[in-house]
């Protein structure tokens, strides 16, 4: 598949906009999933070995665990026909998908480093938040030095943008 980069503000919003990275990452879990049929096929010809349908409940286990890894299988190939590589660098100096944010939160004095990232790349120990996160709506299309007010469950947390870099 060729890749396709287009600037975030992109108004197409047909596409899943995801960096190169977490395109990659979708390939891999696609293969990973795509290894699990013939396991789970196999649980299900054990099951069917039995011949009692009408109360095989390792067969029923089975055939779920089977609808369960289709399904995942076909959202993963949707997300990737539909990726939109993001071009963080065309952003301006604006925060959006790929930018790398560095705040400062203004109460306690501490700063704090995200990568602003799509649904399908967030990994919060690595410090990639979702666009679609509180903290990722406040800052999307911010610039450095901008303040935000994100709204937390425990309240509204108030940050000074300090740096972004693609």
């Amino acid at each position: 598949m060729p890749e396709r980069k287009y600037p975030v503000n992109n108004k197409n919003k047909l596409g899943f906009y995801v960096t190169s990275e977490g395109l990659a990452n979708l390939n891999q879990q696609l293969e990973d999933l795509k290894t699990e049929r013939p396991l789970i096929a196999e649980k299900i010809r054990a099951a069917m070995a039995d011949k009692d349908f009408s109360e095989n409940a390792p067969l029923d286990a089975a055939r779920d665990e089977q609808a369960h890894l289709e399904a995942k299988i076909r959202e993963n190939e949707d997300r990737i026909r539909n990726a939109v590589i993001v071009d963080a660098s065309a952003n301006q100096g604006r925060a959006d998908v790929g930018s790398t944010i560095r705040l400062l939160n203004i109460k306690s004095k501490k700063e704090q480093n995200f990568t602003l990232v799509s649904t399908a790349e967030v990994d919060p120990l690595s410090g990639k938040i979702s666009i679609e996160s509180p903290i990722g709506l406040a800052l999307r299309g911010k610039s450095k030095g901008n303040e935000v007010t994100v709204n937390v469950p425990s309240g509204k947390i108030e940050f000074q943008i300090i740096d972004i870099s693609s």
